[in-house]
């Protein structure tokens, strides 16, 4: 009896150790992995495409636990309601409480992007949609198309694409738009039951999620003509999209060291250069990126005020009142040198006082070769060495102290630069026509190797030409073509205000170039 007792209160807890853990909902283990988003249990929810929509409630229920994320952002109503409806997750269904007041006769579209995913495997139920209609009919228009970055030409996600009813020209300033999609990772965007109408078209990175273009960063691009709806399937050509013309405007100025200025702006190197004000003397000036650096002679400890177009900004006493001790250095940038080359030198400061006397070119350590050294023309701070190179071989230039003065005053210690000559096989050569392009403008060309501008050309008035590329390194490499309407010498971005697109381009990967190899690329720009 003891034991039978024993054995029936063991069964017993084992039971409710089972019915326990089953009652606990877990994933499941085992079996094939779930590769299915959540399935919309229609004949649970509110029924889809409806019309005449009289409901101030919309429950949808999938087949599935999920996760409902980033609805702020990933979800788009179009057109949009007077106020945004209430979106709660209870269990396996979502509840949309309608606001008061939708418009009537009007085609309503929800669509959830990329918020819904499974719970265990994060499946994404990608822009499911509810539809319907506060009249009769539900319009059935359907728009399409891509948005890309005009600088890059790659697509941009996440971009807002939205349907103006043609007002006045500034509604994408102060008036929020009517039907609003959301671009994917490819850039392509679709509208789905649009009514018959005429629209503009505009797409917009929405930094503050206000539907309106009203900021300096926010990437912007519209389609130049007016869209009409009066067809059943519609695709818009490509929106190139652009950031904003950067205000000419001094971002900020650093003056730690007497001698030294750096002055940096917004944007690239601007069209109109900084001025020192009162003028500093002698000052050498160069440009890295977005600033300008000022030289002059330390014992000045200048003291004045920057000015570019509207800005002027002081230009304060050293934090320290003497001149810092700047190590001297050189970087050689050449890497290899292909025959006939020409080797680059760097240093931090320009140099002003170059004496060939203390220095020596020396090939295998044996042969002393003639040589030139000059500064280059645009940047002082880059120095140019042509020789006679023997190919194949290592070179030697040495520099004796105090044969380089710089825009600061201060001279070198002895420094030595070793400079590898390459074979001429060692190399490759490109071929590159051009055609298609129009004779009555201008086009930039530029070859790129990464992020390393190797070339810059000018095309004025042709519409085709030929460029011989020879000695290039081994290695992948990109041609940039742009039509430089304003003739500038760079890229341009667009004014909505002006109703001026950016400049167009073209991006071309050239086939990889080898040692000993030459290729030879046609590229036909597209009008």
């Amino acid at each position: 009896m003891l034991l039978n007792r024993l054995f029936s209160g063991l069964l017993y807890i084992t039971l409710v150790l089972v019915f326990t853990g089953c009652a606990s909902p877990r994933a499941p283990t085992g079996g094939d992995k779930d590769e299915l988003p959540p399935v919309l249990l229609e004949e649970e929810s509110t029924p889809n495409q409806q019309v005449n929509f009289k409901e101030r409630e919309i429950l949808l229920t999938f087949d599935e636990w999920f996760t409902l994320k980033d609805v702020i952002s990933q979800l788009v109503i179009s057109p949009l309601m007077p106020k945004q409806p209430t979106v709660k997750q209870k269990g396996k269904s979502i509840l949309i409480a309608l606001p008061d007041s939708l418009k009537e006769e009007t085609t309503y579209t929800i669509n959830f992007g990329r918020s819904i995913a499974d719970l265990n495997e994060g499946n994404v139920l990608e822009n499911f949609s509810f539809v319907f209609s506060t009249g009769p009919v539900l319009d059935s228009v359907y728009i399409s198309g891509r948005v890309m970055d005009s600088k890059s030409l790659k697509p941009m996600s996440d971009v807002l694409v939205m349907l103006h009813s043609i007002q006045e020209d500034s509604a994408v300033y102060k008036i929020k738009p009517e039907y609003i999609s959301r671009s994917n990772k490819e850039g392509r965007w679709n509208f789905s039951n649009i009514r018959s109408d005429a629209f503009q078209v505009v797409a917009l990175i929405d930094d503050n999620l206000n539907f309106l273009y009203d900021l300096q960063t926010e990437y912007f691009g519209w389609y130049d003509s007016t869209l009409l709806t009066n067809i059943p399937k519609i695709i818009v050509p490509d929106i190139m999209m652009f950031p904003k013309e950067s205000r000419k405007a001094i971002r900020d100025v650093i003056h730690d060291t007497p001698g030294w200025i750096k002055v940096m702006v917004d944007g690239p190197k601007p069209l109109q250069k900084p001025s020192i004000l009162p003028p500093i003397d002698n000052a050498v000036t160069a440009w890295t990126g977005d600033t300008i650096h000022f030289w002059y002679p330390p014992e000045i400890n200048y003291q004045g005020s920057v000015v570019l177009a509207d800005d002027t900004v002081k230009i304060l006493l050293p934090k320290i009142s003497k001149t810092e001790i700047h190590d001297f250095s050189i970087t050689n940038l050449t890497g290899k040198l292909p025959p006939y080359g020409v080797a680059k030198l760097y240093l931090p400061v320009p140099v002003t006082l170059i004496d060939t006397s203390g220095i020596s070119l020396m090939v295998d350590s044996m042969q002393q070769l003639p040589f030139t050294i000059h500064k280059d023309d645009e940047d002082g701070r880059l120095l140019l060495v042509k020789a006679p190179w023997k190919l194949n071989s290592n070179h030697l230039l040495t520099i004796s102290p105090g044969a380089f003065q710089n825009a600061m005053g201060h001279v070198n210690d002895t420094i030595r630069i070793s400079i590898q000559v390459a074979d001429s096989d060692a190399f490759g050569d490109y071929t590159i026509k051009v055609n298609g392009l129009d004779s009555n403008l201008t086009y930039l060309l530029t070859l790129r190797s990464g992020d390393k501008e190797i070339i810059n050309n000018s095309i004025h008035q042709k519409a085709d030409t030929v460029f011989e590329l020879n000695r290039l390194m081994p290695g992948k490499y990109q041609v940039e073509i742009v039509e430089d309407l304003n003739r500038n010498g760079f890229w341009d971005t667009g004014n909505y205000d002006l109703r001026r697109q950016a400049e167009r381009k073209m991006i071309y990967e050239l086939e990889s170039l080898r040692a000993a190899w030459e290729v030879e690329s046609v590229i036909t720009w597209q009008k």
